[in-house]
């Protein structure tokens, strides 16, 4: 089997001009890489990927912009996102956000001085700034679990999280319950926006005005979710039902609900969004609506690639529907 030496040998150069040419180095002229590249072809040569990359002008990676690592909905989305493209021969390589508008900046510049194939993104953050960044960037995009910014027509995968909102809502109505409070996400979050959003419509579909103490906004740990049960409900003692803007949130509800021995489902109902594995744990059984994690990483991940394939046409966005999970942590309101 043919090796860099033998390249080298026929081409009467040194192996380290062979390995610039494959690495597309600026200092080895044009017509000594397209040599390299015929003698590589010759000799049956099996490029490494760099070679291959330099033949067909990729590099076959893909950059894969997440929020938050520590985050578990990110990482199970990341997972589809990376097996799927690892199966058409692409490198991931991962960029933690931390909720950082100057780290999500930094990760699309690197993107660039990398040569990345492809993106796709899940910033926390999207200014003007970030939004210049993108419109100046030739490479194919994809949003993942966010939409665009004004003025930007990269397609994009997600949720109808007002729809699914809006689900849940019906789902406590139905159950007698009015007196719902509500658990949210910083009004920096688009997604928590929209669930807000359902949460409100609904409510003022039945005729209920929902008070400004009826909604803790700011947070999205489980932490966040305990301190916001207790200020509910220091505001809203006759509450019947929280609807959790995500699981992680509802948790933190369960928990205080549980030092301060309020049975759930019994005196109160908790909903959550997102159906993380925490919330199927026999001891938890969290009522909530599901996203289709997997669905979602695969469908992003296909769009890319269909993308890269052919940069001329972009795929039409994929808004997914939730599902409705039913548990242990909702019920009926007991009327007299």
């Amino acid at each position: 089997m043919a090796n860099i030496k033998d390249i080298a040998k026929h081409l009467g150069v040194s192996v380290s001009t062979v390995s610039r040419a494959m690495n597309n180095h600026p200092d080895v002229r044009e017509e000594t890489k397209q040599q390299v590249m015929e003698a590589i072809r010759l000799y049956n040569y099996r490029p490494n990927a760099l070679a291959k990359g330099l033949i067909q002008k990729k590099t076959f990676t893909i950059g894969l912009l997440v929020p938050d690592i520590s985050d578990p909905f990110p990482s199970s989305l990341s997972n589809a996102v990376e097996e799927t493209l690892f199966e058409h021969g692409y490198q991931v390589v991962f960029g933690n956000g931390n909720r950082n508008s100057d780290k999500e900046k930094q990760f699309l510049l690197n993107a660039v001085e990398r040569q990345f194939d492809g993106l796709i993104l899940t910033p926390d953050y999207m200014d003007e700034e970030f939004s210049e960044l993108l419109s100046n960037l030739e490479i194919p995009i994809v949003f993942l679990r966010r939409r665009p910014p004004a003025g930007l027509s990269f397609p994009f995968v997600d949720v109808d999280h007002y729809q699914a909102a809006k689900t849940a809502m019906q789902y406590l109505l139905e159950l007698g319950h009015r007196q719902i409070g509500f658990i949210g996400m910083p009004q920096t979050s688009f997604i928590g926006n929209e669930r807000l959003r359902g949460y409100t419509d609904v409510m003022r579909m039945h005729g209920i005005d929902p008070g400004p103490g009826h909604m803790i906004l700011g947070g999205r740990t489980i932490d966040n979710g305990r301190e916001a049960m207790g200020r509910l409900l220091d505001h809203n003692p006759d509450l019947t039902a929280v609807f959790a803007a995500n699981d992680l949130l509802g948790i933190g509800a369960l928990e205080w609900l549980a030092m301060h021995q309020i049975a759930v489902p019994d005196k109160l109902s908790v909903m959550g969004f997102d159906n993380l594995e925490y919330a199927g744990l026999y001891w938890i059984q969290l009522t909530t609506m599901e996203q289709p994690r997997r669905e979602m990483g695969v469908r992003a991940a296909q769009m890319l690639l269909q993308m890269i394939a052919n940069k001329e046409q972009a795929p039409e966005s994929d808004l997914m529907e939730a599902k409705l999970v039913i548990r242990k942590t909702c019920k009926a309101r007991l009327t007299h």
